[in-house]
């Protein structure tokens, strides 16, 4: 499930021809969570093209905006919880490089749990900020630290959980920020650790750099970036084949 703006044909486009590719064999399903754009007619054109050409696109109606992610996830996982059957979710953003193949490796281990899970990269909660981009207000937040939650670029949620989430939702109101608007409900389901793993990397200001261990590589700085992380992840696998 991964969140893009409409108008970021380039971004989704790498993502399916190289990690959203080959879904059948790895029994992996892909679709884009797109806001409403500005009214551009033109732009809108196109947008309805790629819609009819790929039918992965899942169309809110809210604007897009930061600030309006939350509305994005909870469009997203409402939708899931309805029409897919799935055994995991995966969230992610379109500047998200994720590996199919070692994400369903993990997720097929024995000591991976089945139920519960809710994992990514996981900062223990933190102070709130009240200035700046990733401000609330005390209204919208009335407490001093977070709860444990899973950075928004990309996390993993089982399936029993989604339809726990979507019953906690505030359709009015719900925090601005997603990543922790989720940690918060997760802190309300009760009974479930937000549980860090070592392979949702946050790379913003390295190489485009692959490691073979990677679920998740955040950030990919461009189309190029994701089409040569996929290529080396493809030819590190062969590799592991021939040995």
């Amino acid at each position: 499930m991964v969140m893009s703006s409409p108008y970021n044909f380039k971004r989704r486009s790498a993502i399916r021809n190289t990690w959203a590719g080959g879904q059948s064999e790895e029994r992996w399903k892909t679709v884009f969570l797109v806001g409403q754009g500005e009214g551009d007619t033109a732009q809108n054109q196109r947008l309805a093209a790629e819609e009819e050409m790929h039918r992965d696109l899942i169309r809110g109606a809210q604007k897009e905006h930061y600030r309006n992610l939350t509305l994005k996830t909870q469009m997203g996982l409402e939708w899931a919880s309805k029409y897919c059957n799935f055994q995991f979710l995966v969230k992610a953003d379109d500047d998200v490089f994720v590996d199919p193949r070692t994400m369903i490796n993990h997720l097929k281990k024995p000591d991976t749990p089945k139920m519960n899970l809710y994992t990514g990269r996981c900062p223990q909660g933190g102070a709130p900020h009240r200035k700046g981009k990733y401000a609330v207000s005390w209204e919208e937040y009335n407490k001093t630290g977070y709860p444990p939650y899973c950075a928004g670029p990309a996390y993993v949620l089982s399936r029993d959980l989604v339809p726990r989430l979507v019953n906690l939702f505030n359709v009015k109101n719900p925090l601005p920020l997603e990543d922790v608007y989720i940690g918060t409900l997760i802190e309300k389901i009760g009974g479930v650790d937000a549980v860090l793993h070592p392979g949702f990397r946050l790379l913003e200001y390295g190489p485009c750099k692959y490691h073979s261990d990677t679920l998740a590589y955040h950030v990919v700085k461009n189309e190029g970036c994701m089409i040569q992380l996929f290529n080396l992840a493809m030819k590190g696998r062969e590799e592991k084949q021939q040995h």
